[in-house]
Parts: structure tokens; C-alpha cells; sequence
């Protein structure tokens, strides 16, 4: 049976990363088993961050990766009855929201206040007084690290905002009035739609990209249908 090292459940998800809870809905539309190995140290990962799968002896991180193990291995196509374009438009969506709004959410979480105290007490809370007190430091100091790599942490707040509102405003559109991202059927876009819509409107965080996106009726909607399909 495969090993799916994950994080623990927390903010009103099954786990706070949307990439673990991508490959978990992977694995649930594959009609795959799988034992969650909950841990909070993403080093347990083979890159150093989860989510990650034991399967056959080997160990497989990263949740794209983890999709085409899936496909090669069990025979799964995530995309059927997709044709080529919306096949494109499926891998361009999914590309927007791991590279750029998953980057604009780590910053409201971990940048932004109250956000960041919820982090703390969440992530942190348990630890011992004195290790608590410098942890959430260089934690903290360490994402910073990564958004400004990653380039979203050189923008200013009202860029951050225009971009947040942007892309709830195409998942919304694109979705329309389809029960799924792509049609009357989940396909893998859904797996990496969902737990990034769910990451911003099922969670404590507050900011204007989930304003924004609880103004999107359907995609409110889309979240509460997945929910309830794969997460029951």
C-alpha cells in the first residue's frame, strides 16, 4: 500500500498544505489506498518538503512528480475525456495558482497580521518557551527568504492584492457554471483547483484575495461540492 507522508490536519482542512491535499485527491480519484503517515517535519520529504509517497521501495516527492508516478504506474489518466486545448488549459490553470497564487497566500498567512499570529500559535504554539521564542523567528525569516526569490515578496501590497484578485476572478470565470473545473467530471485540474480555493476560503486567514474569492458564489459553491465528494 502506498505511504503518504503528509502534514497534520489544521485550518479547517485535512491538511494546511494544498499540496498534500492535492495528492490526496489524486489518490482518491484513482480509487488508490493509501496510509497517511502524518508528520510536522517536511525533511521527511526526499526534497525536503511534503507532501511525499512511499511506493514500491521508493520514495517520491513532490505532488507533480507524484501525478506522473500515479499516471505511469497505475495506468491513470487524470485528464480523460479531455481534449488537447482544454488539456493545455487544465496545465496552464494549475501552473497560475502553484507558482504565483500559492506564493501570494504564503505571504498573507506568514507576512500579515493576524494571520501570522495564527500561524504561530498553530505551527509553534507547542514547543518548549525558549525554543518557541526563536523558532517563529527564523521560521518566519526563512519563508521571507523564499518570497522574495520567488519575486512575490518584491511587490508591493496593493501588486500582491491586483494579482490575489485576479486569479480568483479567472477561477471563477473559467468555471462558470460547471459542477467541475473542467466539465461535468472531476479531472486532475480539480485536484489542484480545490485545495488551493479551499486554502483560501475555508481557512481563518483573512485578506483580499479571499474577499475576492467569497464573492465568486460558484467557486464557494465548487469548494463546499469537492468538500463533500472527497473530503466527506
Amino acid at each position: 500500500m502506498i505511504k503518504l507522508i503528509k502534514f497534520p490536519p489544521a485550518f479547517n482542512l485535512p491538511d494546511p498544505s494544498p499540496f498534500c491535499m492535492k495528492v490526496m485527491v489524486l489518490l482518491k480519484m484513482a480509487g488508490i489506498a493509501y496510509e497517511a503517515v502524518v508528520t510536522t517535519n517536511p525533511g521527511k520529504g526526499p526534497k525536503g518538503k511534503l507532501p511525499a509517497i512511499e511506493d514500491g521501495g521508493r520514495l517520491i516527492g513532490d505532488s507533480e512528480v507524484i501525478r506522473w508516478h500515479i499516471e505511469r504506474t497505475y495506468g491513470i489518466d487524470f485528464d480523460k475525456g479531455l481534449g488537447p486545448t482544454e488539456r493545455a488549459v487544465a496545465h496552464a490553470f494549475a501552473r497560475m495558482i502553484e507558482e504565483r497564487t500559492y506564493w501570494i497566500e504564503v505571504h498573507n498567512r506568514w507576512l500579515t497580521e493576524p494571520n501570522w499570529s495564527t500561524i504561530r500559535q498553530t505551527f509553534f504554539g507547542g514547543l518548549p518557551p525558549i525554543v518557541r521564542s526563536l523558532v517563529p523567528i527564523l521560521a518566519k525569516r526563512k519563508v521571507r527568504s523564499y518570497l522574495d526569490g520567488q519575486g512575490i515578496g518584491r511587490h508591493s501590497d496593493e501588486e500582491r492584492r491586483e494579482m490575489g484578485i485576479r486569479d480568483m476572478r479567472a477561477l471563477a470565470t473559467h468555471l462558470g457554471d460547471k459542477p467541475f473545473f473542467m466539465g461535468a467530471a472531476p479531472t486532475g485540474a480539480d485536484a489542484t483547483v480545490y485545495p488551493f480555493a479551499a486554502a483560501v476560503v475555508d481557512t481563518p486567514f483573512a485578506s483580499p484575495m479571499k474577499d475576492e474569492a467569497l464573492k465568486q458564489a460558484n467557486l464557494v459553491a465548487y469548494t463546499k461540492r469537492m468538500r463533500e465528494r472527497f473530503f466527506a
